[in-house]
């Protein structure tokens, strides 16, 4: 230990600590203005754009709402646009719908599978987020895999709930005007009965949000629930599925035997032609997702 060199953190890294201890200082002496104007200077000069400059921007309208309600909602939209997993503004947020048109579901799962060096690499993250699909694991994690998955699959993918605190917890974009809704209840007691009334309520809301959201288009819904069987107190508006745990290990196992059909592939050069017959010989296409791993609910 005695023999390890420090390294000294990059001057970036210290001027944003310096910028940040500066803004929060300002606030906390009575000076919400001076707070503002030290971070507005800060991502105009280190060009910090993306999820940090949301993070950032929701600061300052933290700052702002202390003199102006209006212009830390306005900041705050701001920051929701480029971090939509920061709170929602009061007013003005504009829900944008996700849409399978334009780039083609193979090109997509090229462009995604290119972002490794190889195949290895690809593997070993197709393996952390399997791990997390899987009954018991919190329900953040679960359903952040679950939109990892869709993309890893080439689908364009959501987290309604997640980004704009409402809707369902997961959405895929499977096709022109059609979507996979997923309702996720993995972390529900497995030794329960019943899908309870407050459970199918919660759906029927996710249901009646798509609607309103995307009207024309048409979704398949997916309850992920230990049990199929509905109580009597309550019931489904739409037409749903039940993906229990054993259609959850089954798409698992599928997504892992067609990801593990790419070793020794150079990702650079993965043909179309072999992508779409992979999909298929494992039961991944749109079709197949949309009837093979869920089952309808029964009443009890």
């Amino acid at each position: 230990m005695a023999q390890l060199q420090s390294t000294p953190a990059p001057p970036k890294a210290l001027d944003l600590f310096v910028a940040e201890n500066a803004s929060e200082q300002a606030f906390q002496n009575g000076k919400p203005d001076r707070a503002i104007e030290v971070f507005q200077e800060l991502l105009d000069k280190q060009k910090i754009t993306g999820h940090e400059k949301g993070w950032y921007l929701r600061e300052m309208a933290r700052y702002a709402h202390a003199f102006d309600k209006t212009c830390s909602n306005e900041l705050q939209i701001s920051a929701h646009k480029l971090n939509r997993y920061l709170l929602k503004p009061r007013a003005g947020m504009v829900i944008e719908p996700i849409s399978a048109t334009g780039q083609k579901r193979i090109a997509r799962l090229i462009t995604w599978g290119e972002q490794f060096q190889t195949p290895e690499d690809l593997l070993l993250d197709i393996d952390t987020i399997t791990a997390q699909i899987r009954f018991g694991v919190s329900a953040d994690d679960f359903e952040a895999a679950l939109n990892d998955l869709g993309m890893a699959l080439g689908f364009v993918t959501q987290r309604p709930d997640k980004e704009w605190r409402e809707g369902p917890d997961n959405l895929w974009a499977l096709r022109d005007n059609h979507y996979l809704l997923l309702e996720c209840k993995n972390q529900v007691d497995q030794n329960r009965a019943a899908i309870n009334k407050q459970e199918t309520g919660q759906m029927n809301n996710s249901c009646a949000w798509f609607k309103q959201h995307y009207p024309g288009a048409v979704s398949t819904n997916v309850m992920i629930i230990w049990t199929k069987t509905v109580t009597p107190a309550g019931g489904f508006n739409e037409a749903v599925q039940i993906m229990t745990n054993k259609g959850l290990e089954r798409l698992v196992k599928r997504t892992k035997e067609f990801f593990s059909q790419l070793k020794g592939t150079d990702l650079r050069d993965l043909s179309e032609t072999k992508l779409q017959e992979h999909l298929e010989q494992y039961e991944l296409i749109v079709d197949d997702l949309t009837t093979k791993y869920g089952v309808a609910p029964e009443l009890q």
